[in-house]
């Protein structure tokens, strides 16, 4: 297992290495998550779907990632009043939503196989309704950050979000893939063979994207938010996972998959709305990259301890 993630953490820090040997520019990051969100995301979705029997019981478990995600985000809004609106919203953003499809996903088909997918999958169905778009749109109207959005009328604000929804592809798959289980429709085998090989690379292509975005902030301000957001993600984690492990109706190694799901890193949606909002880039990049070592140090000593494997 130790081997196993460290050939994760191998595969973050060797495109960060070959960033600054100025083999990738620092913008190439962008072709990895043009790979990750419309190539082998969806597969490894479609793919876990496909081999694995759909249990409308796991439904449970995408209403409790929705209240993972949401929860969170109201939580820092209440909790960081006082700071400046530009770090308030980098704490919003980035203390809630869990980086699953991406990160949680490749790591734990890497440490229990193929078929602890599933799970996964459901779990990021509930956190994918708010992290996707809807935590920009509440951080952006919580703390009075776009004049123009607030002054569209109603129908058009509708129409940008739900634009912002329907335009990610990992998103549409999902819910592509929860009618396929509320109607019993089997995907064909062949389907399945020609995207096995494109699923079988986000693991790689996922993690050197969090690589290639990695870049250490020289602000001491920003240094104090990554702190505090990462208190935030520590204390969700704990919250999340013990009402996972205690109440959730599944068996120990579905429960394991969500606990190990509850300590996922900072999703990229997050970064790229970082970016939006208070066009700190630099920071939203290697704030994903600290939570994300972070994330399969812990995922790594909770699948040691916990008897769910």
């Amino acid at each position: 297992m130790l081997f196993q993630s460290g050939a994760l953490l191998l595969a973050i820090i060797g495109p960060y290495a070959l960033k600054h040997l100025h083999v990738f520019g620092d913008r190439d990051y962008k072709v990895a998550q043009g790979l990750v969100f419309n190539l082998t995301l969806p597969c490894a979705i479609i793919l876990s779907f496909a081999t694995n029997k759909h249990d409308m019981r796991m439904l449970w478990i995408v209403l409790f990632g929705f209240f993972a995600c949401a929860v969170p985000l109201f939580v820092v809004y209440a909790g960081s009043r006082g700071d400046e609106r530009n770090y308030r919203a980098f704490q919003m953003l980035n203390a809630s939503g869990l980086n699953l499809g991406a990160f949680c996903l490749p790591v734990v088909q890497t440490f229990m196989g193929a078929s602890a997918g599933l799970p996964v999958i459901m779990l990021d169905i509930g956190n994918a309704t708010v992290a996707t778009a809807g935590s920009l749109t509440i951080t952006r109207t919580l703390l009075h950050m776009d004049d123009n959005f607030k002054s569209l009328p109603m129908i058009l604000r509708l129409r940008n979000i739900a634009r912002d929804f329907l335009g990610s592809i990992s998103f549409d798959i999902y819910m592509l893939m929860l009618v396929f289980m509320f109607l019993h429709i089997t995907i064909p085998r062949p389907i399945v063979t020609l995207i096995t090989p494109f699923a079988n690379a986000n693991a790689f292509c996922a993690m050197a994207m969090i690589g290639l975005m990695m870049e250490i902030p020289d602000n001491r301000k920003d240094k104090i938010e990554l702190a505090k957001v990462i208190s935030w993600r520590a204390l969700f984690g704990v919250l999340i996972a013990l009402a996972a492990w205690f109440l959730l109706p599944f068996d120990m190694r579905i429960r394991e998959i969500i606990v190990l799901g509850a300590f996922a890193p900072i999703t990229i949606f997050s970064t790229k709305f970082t970016d939006s909002l208070t066009g700190n880039a630099k920071l939203a990049g290697f704030s994903l990259t600290v939570t994300a070592v972070i994330s399969l140090i812990v995922m790594t000593a909770l699948h040691a301890a916990l008897p769910g494997a």
